[in-house]
């Protein structure tokens, strides 16, 4: 068959922030009623989006007196009121016809003054059509010709600070971000000169944006605490309503959502006092999107990954999906099973889901009545519309009839294009059943033949589905509007893919992919790569679908910076939308080439190219599970050839690349001085994996446990490490490096045992989320420790009476300075790493490790320490190297020896990785669980005596000889196999 046109795509690495308009500069909605909706399937809720400060209709009210200096003829200005009408219903392509032509008519009268307006009104259109070269031009042009003026009045400046404030949005939506900052710092200071405290604070806004995107945490929330300052001293008004919402929105869209909360509940009671309509209908909106996304939150803890959906999950409980190890049909016939992912039941009982998810559906209903705005009215009917299938209720007739009727009337706009992909999107999940939380036992003919179901299917059956979307596509075409089309198609194509009409499916999906090319839309032309590739593999073309897989990798590799910036619910989105694409690649790359031998641990017929490229997906996916994590791409990654890092090391190293998929676990073997990469399967479906992982955990942690835990603890054995036992023992590996997957980093790999010793008395043993984030090697040198603790107890958390203990036998080995009980602060630490060069910092105090960043935490006299805020503490010195001449080196050793994983989060281990990375310090030692604090002691007095005794000795080797020593006294696993080094083992 002929290849698409996507084969060719070149490996240029744009980075466009489509969606980050929603981030970038709230202040605008104060005066915008333009609202944005995307397609179910992207899992962002509907809510209003956030066009630039500069945005039409704030330009247009602040100009209004400068229109009476520079008067134009009537037919011009009416030009100019038809562009901000036509922006503001969503019809960009025509308000941008309307400003290029009022542009043309000011230049022709020579009024370069009006003519920079209108400029600037069309950059910001074209900036909402994705063309970017436009845009430039257009903005570009309009400061040209306001520089050249002598702007004399405070409206003229007041102007100058809207272009420059929609240059910053262009720049940011480039990548642009230290180019955004110097433009929005432009507006700031012209704001300040003329009292204009709006618009200092929206540019404010904007810079806290800025910031977030670089990373600089610290800055963004300074800022914020600045922007609320100055919200808080204004009067009640439009203007500080819609500012709290937006500040509101933007917390949310960052992920804090308990203060997104708080923000948006205080600009709701001040939008009631008023009052104000609209505005509380918008707010009531963004309420039920953070409902929303605590709902979420609170199920993720209890699931472990993706179900690795061969579909990307649109639905919440009926969910098409297909093994995440594809088959062509030559093995298997492609089909759609109706699964039920959750237990939602258990969940909503031991995570409160479902009364957050209730919350959101009370607050969508109350915004859809309160609005005055049909397409907002739609938005929150929408989203109530996909809550209900979370909590696995059908809609009545009356609510689908409701929608049904909204979007009749609403006006032609790209929001109303993905309200109308979005409502199809949710037809074909309520065509997939119903039933109360989880009990919905029925195969799927007798759900399809059910009184609900048929009444249901008279409203949206296939047809009408089709129609819908169908309807999209021209509107989008109608508009002009390519990345809506792009949209549109794409979905299309997934309809009739789940139809099982692959050549219609291909066709349309093909398209889309085109359109998203030609506008340079990675963020969605990943989604078409990613289809087209499940297309062609069910129609038997594995060699393509590879290609196309891969592709979307590709792609998602060049938007890194830009996946937590796409929707407001970035976790769930990424472990439904983005992982499967990772994860699928893997198992097509590992599927050998033909039927080997059926017994566990023998070698398929692989290739070396797609062993390579398997584990370099695997890598991939370890960055971007930590980007997710810390919802920015600010980690560095450091492109090492990771061959010659195992074969350079000392001593002899073997790097396991385990991943738990769908029906089998496979791991992938790196070893010193061999080329070729050693591959085993062990089949086994997931559920028994998940199950017997679990088992296994919770025996280590139980002190009394013996036969049924060194049973378990075998089979895990036989999984990852008995298949590699020959090529261990003769390339004499000393040293073991295990890149994990999923609930196997909740497992402390010494801790496997073979029937006659465990792991850690053969090897040294280390973490890893990845090489490409290992740390340089360094030189061994006299270290010097700061060392911090808790002996008494805090927030209601146990005392640890033995950590002064702890603390005293470290200072009797190494120099160290001793921060314990009130004078262990986060000023304090931050003030002695700033003033001091120690290579170890220590801390023995309660610790939390979550899936959840904002549960991430490290427990101090004064309270907690967040996990970004400890790693902004352990790296202040790195801002102190402008001071001095001499830059400070980095900590080699980061110890946490109190902290365990958050109970009942199947995901918690990530939150170890996200310390160990964010900290800054080459290795990081940690424990998974709590452990008696004597035993502790004597394990980490022996570990630093090991360290300091032998400098040629590991942090690895250290750490097993610790281990065994406690091992040998005390026996269960309990006790030593908790530590656990991660990053460098050196």
């Amino acid at each position: 068959m002929a290849k698409p046109s996507f084969w060719n795509i070149g490996r240029k690495k744009p980075v466009f922030l489509r969606l980050r308009m929603i981030l970038l500069v709230v202040l605008g909605l104060i005066f915008s009623s333009s609202v944005s909706l995307l397609p179910s399937n992207s899992r962002l809720l509907a809510q209003k989006p956030s066009p630039p400060v500069g945005g039409l209709f704030y330009a247009s009210a602040s100009v209004s007196s400068t229109s009476e200096q520079v008067k134009a003829p009537s037919n011009t200005e009416q030009l100019m009121q038809q562009g901000k009408t036509l922006y503001q219903a969503g019809q960009f392509a025509e308000a941008a016809q309307s400003f290029q032509q009022s542009a043309r008519v000011y230049e022709f009268q020579k009024d370069a003054f009006n003519q920079a307006l209108a400029l600037n009104y069309l950059s910001l259109t074209e900036q909402k059509l994705g063309r970017w070269n436009q845009a430039n031009v257009a903005i570009t042009t309009s400061l040209n010709l306001l520089n050249q003026l002598k702007l004399n009045t405070s409206d003229m400046k007041h102007i100058l600070a809207l272009v420059l404030n929609t240059q910053g949005s262009l720049q940011l939506a480039l990548g642009q971000a230290e180019n955004a900052l110097e433009s929005w710092q432009k507006a700031a200071n012209i704001y300040a000169e003329i009292g204009d405290t709006a618009g200092k604070t929206g540019t404010l806004i904007n810079q806290a944006t800025a910031f977030q995107s670089l990373g600089l945490y610290r800055r963004t929330m300074r800022i914020f605490e600045q922007v609320k300052k100055n919200l808080d001293s204004t009067p009640n008004s439009l203007l500080k309503i819609s500012g709290l919402r937006s500040y509101g929105n933007v917390l949310l869209a960052s992920g804090n959502i308990d203060e997104s909360q708080k923000v948006l509940e205080q600009s709701l009671a001040l939008a009631q006092q008023l009052p104000a309509s609209q505005e509380e209908s918008s707010i009531l909106l963004s309420l039920g999107n953070a409902a929303f996304a605590l709902g979420n939150r609170n199920l993720l803890k209890d699931t472990i990954n993706s179900e690795d959906n061969f579909l990307p999950s649109h639905c919440a409980q009926g969910t098409m999906q297909e093994s995440d190890r594809p088959r062509d049909r030559s093995q298997k016939e492609h089909r759609f099973a109706i699964s039920q992912r959750l237990d939602a039941k258990r969940i909503a009982q031991t995570n409160n889901a479902e009364s957050y998810y209730r919350k959101a559906t009370e607050l969508y209903h109350k915004s859809a009545n309160k609005s005055t705005l049909t397409l907002t009215a739609v938005q929150a009917q929408l989203n109530r519309l996909k809550v209900l299938q979370y909590l696995q209720k059908q809609p009545t007739d009356e609510d689908l009839r409701a929608i049904q009727s909204s979007l009749l009337n609403l006006t032609p706009s790209r929001g109303a294009v993905y309200a109308k992909v979005n409502f199809a999107q949710s037809l074909v999940c309520l065509t997939q059943g119903g039933g109360e939380w989880g009990e919905d036992k029925r195969t799927t003919r007798e759900i399809s033949n059910s009184p609900i179901q048929n009444r249901a299917t008279k409203i949206q059956n296939s047809q009408e589905i089709i129609h819908l979307l169908n309807t999209a596509v021209q509107q989008a075409k109608d508009l002009k509007d390519t990345r809506a089309e792009s949209y549109s198609l794409g979905y299309l194509g997934q309809f009739y893919e789940m139809e099982k009409q692959w050549s219609q499916a291909q066709r349309y999906t093909e398209s889309a992919l085109n359109l998203a090319q030609i506008i340079n839309a990675p963020d969605i032309a990943y989604q078409w790569e990613w289809q087209l590739g499940r297309l062609l593999l069910v129609q038997g073309d594995r060699k393509a679908a590879t290609v196309a897989y891969t592709t979307a990798v590709e792609t998602l590799k060049s938007i890194r910076s830009d996946l937590v910036a796409l929707n407001p619910d970035v976790q769930f989105d990424f472990r439904d939308e983005v992982e499967p694409v990772y994860r699928q690649l893997v198992a097509l790359l590992l599927q050998p080439s033909q039927i080997s031998s059926e017994k566990a641990g023998i070698k398929g017929e692989v290739s070396q190219k797609n062993l390579k490229q398997a584990r370099d997906a695997i890598e991939t996916l370890q960055l971007a599970e930590l980007d997710n994590f810390f919802r920015d791409a600010c980690i560095t990654v450091k492109p090492k050839q990771i061959d010659e890092v195992v074969d350079n090391a000392n001593p002899a190293t073997a790097v396991f690349y385990s991943i738990i998929l769908t029906d089998s676990i496979e791991t992938i073997v790196k070893l010193p001085q061999r080329k070729e990469l050693r591959h085993y399967t062990t089949d086994k479906p997931k559920a028994e994996v998940e199950s017997t992982l679990e088992a296994l955990r919770q025996k280590l942690e139980q002190r009394y446990t013996f036969r049924d835990r060194e049973e378990l603890s075998k089979e895990v054995y036989k999984w990852i490490i008995k298949p590699a036992i020959a090529d261990l023992e003769q390339s004499n590996v000393k040293n073991l490096v295990f890149v994990l997957d999923g609930s196997l980093r909740n497992i402390p790999m010494a801790a496997l045992y073979d029937g006659n010793q465990y792991l850690i008395e053969k090897y040294s043993i280390v973490l890893s989320p990845g090489l490409q984030l290992l740390a340089d090697k360094s030189k061994r040198e006299r270290f010097e420790a700061l060392t911090a603790g808790l002996t008494e107890s805090r927030l209601n958390l146990s005392p640890l009476p033995n950590v002064a203990t702890e603390l005293k036998q470290i200072a009797a080995v190494i120099p160290s300075k001793q921060l314990l009980n009130e004078d262990f602060t986060q000023k304090s630490v931050e003030k002695q790493v700033d003033s001091a060069s120690y290579r170890i910092v220590h801390l023995a105090t309660h610790g939390k490790f979550s899936s959840q960043q904002e549960e991430t935490f490290i427990l101090a006299w004064d309270g907690k320490i967040k996990i970004k805020e400890l790693g902004e503490v352990l790296q202040t010195r790195e801002q102190v190297v402008g001071r001095s001449s001499r830059v400070p080196p980095p900590i080699e050793l980061l110890v946490l020896s109190a902290c365990e994983t958050a109970t009942g989060d199947k995901r918690a281990a990530l939150g170890l990785a996200g310390f160990a990375v964010r900290s800054g310090a080459r290795s990081t030692l940690a424990s998974l669980w709590q452990v008696d604090d004597n035993s502790t002691s004597i394990l980490m007095s022996k570990f630093y005596r090991q360290l300091t005794r032998d400098p040629k000795i590991t942090k690895a080797e250290a750490l097993r000889r610790a281990q065994v020593f406690v091992l040998q006294d005390k026996g269960h696993p309990f006790y030593w196999a908790p530590y656990v080094l991660v990053g460098n083992w050196l």
